[in-house]
Formats: C-alpha cells, structure tokens, sequence
C-alpha cells in the first residue's frame, strides 16, 4: 500500500484481506496515505466512493429476492419500468440486464442532456427513457458490458420490491450482515450523516459539470443526475464492511454460510457468452487480470472506476478488498492498473498462498 501512495497510484487507500483457517475467519485491514495532499491520514474506517461495486450488492440484493419468491429474473424490464417501453432496455429480461446480455451501450453521458433538475422524478423518468434507447454499437455478439443496464435493473428491482433501491440494499445486504452504517448510499442518508460522510470520506475528482470537487457524494455523473442512488453506482463503503459482504457470498459459494442458496449463486456465476462477466460480477480474465496471476481461475470480484476492487478465490477461501481514490485529482492517472496485479500476487505471496 506504501508503495502505491509512493508510486502516485493514489493519494491514499485501505485494502482488507481475509481468509479462513481450520473453522475460524481471519482478517487483516490496513491503511495507506492521505485523503488529498495536505489532508489527514487515511484510516481503515475511512469510506470511499464504490463505484462500480455498487452493481454486484445490487445483483445480490437481487437474487436475495428471488430466493425468497419475490422477483423473477424473467421480468421483462418494460412490464415494471413504463420509462423504457420503445426501447431496447424495455425488450430485456431483468436476467438479461444482470448479465450485460441487453444490448445496450455500456455508457453514455446522459447527464449532459437531461432537461430537468438532476435527482428529481422528472429526470430519473427521462434519464431511464434515454438509457433504454441506447444500443450498443454494431452487431449484438455475446455479453457487452453496460453501466445503463445495471441503471435500469437498480430501477427494476426496486419497483417490483415496492421500495427505494438504497432501503431494498439496506434490507437484503447491509443490515443482515450488520454493516450498514459502513456500506451506504450517501444520497439517501440523512442530512447530518450526509454531511458527515462528506468530511470524512476521501474526495475524488473535480466535476466540470457540476463546478466541484466531489467528495461525500458519486463520482458517476449519471448516478448523481439520476439522484445518488442507481443500480450501477453510489454506494460508498469502508473496505472492512465491503469484505464482510464478499465473505458472506463466498461462504454462501462454498457451502459454509446461507447469506445465498449455493446452487443459485453458483448458477450466477458460470460465465456469460464465454466472457469473464458472470451475473452481478466480473472473473478473473484468462490472460491478463487485475487479480493477478496467482489467484485461481474461479476467482470472482469486480472493479470500481474510482480505484476500487474486490476479489473472492473459492480455491484459497479468500477475499481481498482494495479501495482507493486514484481518480483524485484526475481519472487520467492510470497507474493503478499496474499496480493492482502486483499489489495481489504480494499478497498471496506473503499469505503462502
């Protein structure tokens, strides 16, 4: 981690390490850097922007539902969202948009566009019209990668829930596994505890279109248009909290826990059209990998635009969660993709692994 901050692949991060030995779970967490130069130390509490992290909690929430007979992953999207109909978003299965199988884009800059005040209802509406009618460029081969999907599903699922998407997560994921004052979405707290996360989380970019740095609140400029809380992102999370959830799905993958039914997380995660996606998650790709080369090839995890990353190897029973802000002050510093690979490999390394 302190070569990371030396090598200027982040001003600061935490990375949480935990893995199982004989009946008993061990964890180890550490902290790297500053929130921003000249600013405080980075601590293991300190909670950064998950970005992209937000859709495997969302898929998970999901799945939860269905475990209980409450959703079907069946669900045409335009049956439950009458924002998508005409659209291709609006012909997808809820299955189809957990698994980048929809055909849409997998981005857009919707939030240059939308002709309302970001976060009200008139632009969650227009925002979810848009993304709908976004389809991915040439022929449709195979599973295509799509932050306007998971938008979509986070829509999807909290209609069919009846609930706000931030209260469905809080009640299928966070608050079972107590980490819910760890592991958040900042748009949906309440005034005070908003602005208590804006002081202690670490800042990430600084935002042309709304004239700020961003800190406290997503860095995903369709998130925050869409009002701080979408299925592709906005949740905010200590590195601590985010791998008490991986442990939980792991566990549920090996047969020790009941967070998921086995058969039903190992069903999502075979993976899709011969990619590396899997429903909710992302594998370890066969050549090159963020996981680095000595994880094993079911290792499952995800990566966040911010700098952020989680990996689960059911072969060494463990998880490595790294959160960092390495889009401060700019998402051009790339260094972190090299950092990553050996930053994993150390660790297995130093584990015995």
């Amino acid at each position: 981690m302190d070569a990371g901050v030396a090598g200027q692949a982040f001003p600061g991060g935490v990375a949480c390490v935990n893995w199982r030995e004989g009946d008993q779970v061990l964890s180890v967490d550490v902290a790297a850097g500053r929130l921003r130069t000249g600013e405080a130390e980075v601590r293991t509490s300190t909670p950064y922007d998950l970005a992209s992290l937000t859709k495997p909690i969302v898929a998970t929430a999901a799945l939860r539902l269905c475990a209980a007979g409450k959703l079907s992953l069946d669900v045409r999207t335009d049956s439950v969202v009458t924002d998508v109909r005409g659209g291709v978003g609006g012909l997808a299965t809820l299955e189809m948009l957990l698994t980048h199988r929809s055909g849409l884009a997998d981005w857009g800059g919707l939030y240059l566009d939308v002709p309302h005040d970001p976060g009200t209802a008139a632009a969650r509406r227009w925002i979810l019209s848009e993304a709908s009618r976004r389809p991915a460029e040439g022929e449709m081969k195979g599973a295509i990668y799509s932050d306007l999907g998971y938008l979509i599903a986070g829509e999807v699922i909290a209609r069919t829930a009846g609930d706000k998407l931030d209260r469905v997560v809080a009640r299928e994921v966070t608050d079972p596994l107590g980490i819910s004052s760890e592991l958040f979405f900042p748009a949906a707290l309440a005034p005070d505890r908003r602005a208590q996360v804006v002081r202690d989380a670490a800042p990430t970019e600084w935002c042309e279109w709304r004239g700020r740095l961003i800190r406290g609140e997503v860095h995903d400029e369709n998130c925050a248009a869409f009002g701080g809380v979408a299925g592709n992102a906005g949740l905010f999370g200590t590195a601590r909290a985010v791998a008490t959830f991986c442990r939980a799905v792991l566990d549920s993958v090996l047969g020790k826990g009941d967070f998921l039914p086995q058969k039903l997380i190992e069903d999502a995660l075979k993976p899709i059209d011969g990619t590396s996606l899997r429903l909710g998650w992302d594998g370890k790709s066969a050549d090159a990998s963020s996981a680095g080369r000595r994880m094993s090839a079911r290792t499952f995890g995800h990566l966040g635009f911010t700098g952020t990353s989680m990996w689960c190897d059911p072969e060494r029973d463990l998880v490595i969660v790294l959160l960092t802000n390495r889009v401060h002050p700019s998402r051009a510093n790339e260094r972190i993709k090299g950092f990553r690979p050996g930053f994993h490999d150390g660790l297995l390394a130093a584990l015995g692994k």
